[in-house]
């Protein structure tokens, strides 16, 4: 879950400023918080949110050199404390994520690195906020023994980002919960399908219809999805658009773009017969390091 937001055009001068700033400020804001090693962890998406919330003001924030890319000049906020709650926000995504590779494999090396991570979720979030994230969590993994029309499995993934844009006071009304955590369990299916196949993992994709290939989905089905997908889309955008979101432009041009990239990308992956996600460069790190 996560990761489909980028810079899948090239942002001029300012926007890219932006971006990075906020990027950049994540990455120095986890150091802080967490240590070094969470840096390689940045979830796109929450920087996504950060831009939603933190107007960019160019007199906010300095040059760096970064170690990270060859002492390249980047930009950070002054003020990291800006960017501590999204620090903690990208790590209680990476717990979500660890706490669900824990329920599907018995990886048992991570339950150290769970139980000291959740620790400090809990000292920041409360154990109610952490207690109830689990329950949706687990609520999941629940309605995946079952077969359900497809809806269904989406439900838990609605519920998180309803729950993450609450605790963080995201300006935006509650559907944009809804098609949002609709939009990302279903990327998330279509792209892990072969992988989930493979390792004997639920997808809801092969559960509802019953394929072992994406080609082999009857068309009305993938009409279906392409439905879900576009509608999703579109209302995130209508929303975005009538928010009093900070940064409007720039967050209505990095998702629509990263919108129409990964539409084809899942478009791709209904005619083709090897749906193993493709591991290319990707104009986020392209833009940043330039």
């Amino acid at each position: 879950m996560y990761g489909y937001i980028s810079l899948y055009f090239k942002p001029n001068q300012k926007e890219r400023l932006n971006y990075v700033s906020h990027y950049c400020s994540m990455c120095h804001s986890l150091k802080k918080e967490f240590g070094n090693i969470y840096r390689m962890f940045i979830i796109r998406e929450v920087s996504f949110f950060s831009l939603i919330k933190i107007e960019f003001n160019e007199e906010s924030i300095r040059r760096i050199k970064c170690p990270w890319v060859g002492f390249k000049e980047k930009h950070i906020y002054k003020d990291l404390e800006l960017f501590k709650e999204f620090a903690y926000l990208n790590n209680l995504i990476i717990y979500g994520k660890i706490y669900d590779k824990l329920y599907d494999s018995n990886l048992n090396k991570y339950k150290i690195l769970i139980k000291k991570l959740r620790k400090k979720l809990i000292e920041y979030y409360g154990i109610d906020f952490i207690i109830n994230y689990e329950k949706i969590l687990e609520e999941q993994f629940i309605i995946e023994k079952e077969k359900l029309p497809l809806e269904e499995y989406f439900k838990p993934s609605i519920k998180i980002i309803k729950l993450i844009l609450e605790k963080h006071k995201l300006d935006v009304p509650d559907d944009f919960s809804f098609y949002v955590g609709t939009l990302l369990y279903l990327f998330d299916a279509l792209y892990d399908f072969n992988k989930d196949i493979k390792r004997g993992n639920f997808n809801p994709i092969f559960t509802f219809y019953n394929v072992n290939d994406l080609s082999l989905l009857k068309k009305e089905n993938k009409e279906y999805l392409d439905f879900i997908i576009d509608f999703s889309i579109k209302k995130i955008i209508e929303i975005l658009d009538s928010s009093n979101i900070k940064n409007k432009h720039l967050v209505k041009k990095l998702f629509s773009f990263s919108a129409i990239y990964h539409k084809a990308k899942i478009e791709e992956l209904f005619i083709s017969k090897d749906c193993k996600r493709k591991h290319e460069s990707n104009n986020l790190y392209l833009a940043i390091n330039k």
